[in-house]
């Protein structure tokens, strides 16, 4: 194995053990604040909101979801680079692919649609300044 080889998996186990970390934290956190959700923030009152664990719920799965999918990118990157299984990079290859695909079919999205994305986002802020305003007088 040349220096080249060596350093080429060295960054690949590196990156991957970075991102094995990133996906562990973002699980550590979401399952701490969901089983204490109302411990750090008791007092929180929302008008309007019924149920503050179902606002609370849909952040917080999302991130998990998140940090399980970063942990398996990265356990299968790990391991493919540390073992040099031709499977597991092959796996690996076809993950970040997908990955890579669905972030250029993302930002085609947004590019097209931008004028709809801002004039909702207008609509929403306009009507959230208003309910603001209404509640303080």
């Amino acid at each position: 194995m040349g220096c080249c080889d060596a350093l080429l998996k060295a960054i690949l186990i590196i990156t991957n053990v970075v991102v094995m970390l990133a996906g562990l934290l973002l699980l550590i956190v979401g399952g701490v604040f969901m089983a204490r959700k109302f411990d750090f923030f008791p007092d929180i009152e929302i008008d309007g909101v019924d149920d503050y664990s179902n606002n609370i719920n849909a952040v917080l799965i999302p991130i998990m979801v998140v940090g399980g999918i970063l942990l398996v990118f990265g356990l299968i990157g790990c391991l493919g680079a540390c073992t040099g299984k031709s499977g597991l990079l092959n796996i690996y290859f076809i993950m970040v692919l997908i990955v890579v695909i669905a972030e250029v079919a993302i930002i085609i999205v947004a590019v097209v649609k931008k004028n709809d994305f801002q004039d909702a986002t207008e609509e929403a802020a306009k009507g959230s300044v208003r309910e603001v305003q209404g509640g303080l007088r």
